[in-house]
């Protein structure tokens, strides 16, 4: 009878010892806790980038500079990989390429790449626009550059700087100086007329 309690209370024990170790498995079963790490994608945060306004000799050149900055600026932006500053928190004004950019003004900002250019009116009666491209962190010049037009094509100067811009940061080729060309058609559906057309 002393035997057959012992079995007894060590079978009991054993099964509750099986039932608890199986409970404790059920708890922290994937079923019940799952952590998934997906490693296949990546986040790519823009990099902050400040395009101040391109100062320019007379006020017609300072309209021209203010659109060339813009135009740069949302090309960058429409890549997804660059997320230009606010300018109204610009802490310095670049009044011209000669003026040496104040790198903690910039750093202040979290802008790690800066471009800086200018406007002038050549002797010939075209136009100059030139441009620096600024590592703000390493206060080091990654790219520089000058582009003479009529100033009719200031909006396509504007792409191919954004390009090069996009160039030297990426390390590939850009594609905002690229141009559509379709056909619009226009008028009434018995007497379509149509003409051939550019955009960029």
């Amino acid at each position: 009878m002393k035997n057959g309690v012992t079995r007894s209370a060590l079978r009991l024990c054993f099964w509750a010892g099986v039932l608890a170790v199986a409970a404790i498995m059920l708890m922290t079963s994937p079923s019940h806790a799952q952590v998934k790490l997906d490693i296949t994608r990546g986040r790519v945060e823009p990099m902050p980038v400040a395009v101040p306004a391109f100062p320019g000799t007379n006020d017609e050149l300072k309209q021209m500079g203010k659109d060339v900055a813009d135009v740069i600026a949302k090309d960058l932006e429409r890549s997804g990989l660059f997320r230009p500053l606010n300018q109204k928190a610009f802490l310095q004004e670049l009044s011209s390429l000669d003026v040496q950019p104040r790198f903690t003004d910039w750093r202040t900002l979290a802008a790690q790449a800066l471009v800086q250019g200018a406007v002038e009116l050549q002797p010939d009666g075209q136009i100059r626009i030139a441009f620096r491209l600024w590592d703000v962190f390493g206060g080091q010049q990654m790219e520089g550059k000058g582009f003479g037009t009529d100033a009719g094509n200031w909006r396509r100067v504007a792409h191919m700087i954004a390009d090069l811009i996009y160039s030297t940061i990426t390390g590939e080729s850009g594609y905002f100086d690229t141009r559509v060309v379709y056909i619009a058609e226009s008028g009434p559906a018995i007497n379509r007329v149509k003409r051939l057309a550019i955009m960029d």
